[in-house]
């Protein structure tokens, strides 16, 4: 059984929905630093979904550092980055930029926009 959640769903691709998942698992604590992480094997077997699906998802997962691969033991979750206030708010900014940017293209107001954010933020930890 997978450390994680994932609910597929029509309309995201099938390893972004994984990414999504295994991120979640990490901020929240389910999977905490120095965990194991699932092989490729296991998540496209309890998935159903093809290893190479599987496999991309876990690439991703590496790339972007949550996960680091340690030859011969498997893949672990990885330590996070402590990184100053600046530095953090410069990797975030873009995406930042982006949320607002939606938020007012839909016509979401600030005050809706800030409280799921909190209410999200709370699911999540």
């Amino acid at each position: 059984m997978l450390p994680f959640s994932v609910r597929l769903a029509p309309g995201a691709p099938i390893y972004e929905q994984i990414v999504r998942a295994a991120k979640r698992a990490v901020v929240s604590g389910v999977l905490p630093a120095g965990a194991r992480f699932p092989a490729v094997r296991a998540i496209s077997e309890e998935l159903g979904v093809n290893p190479n699906t599987a496999q991309k998802a876990v690439a991703e997962l590496t790339a972007q550092g949550l996960i680091e691969v340690r030859p011969g033991q498997g893949c672990f979750v990885a330590e996070r980055q402590r990184v100053g206030k600046g530095e953090a708010l410069r990797v975030i900014a873009p995406l930042a930029e982006q949320l607002l940017v939606e938020a007012e293209r839909v016509g979401l107001p600030e005050a809706e926009l800030l409280k799921f954010l909190q209410t999200t933020r709370r699911k999540m930890l």
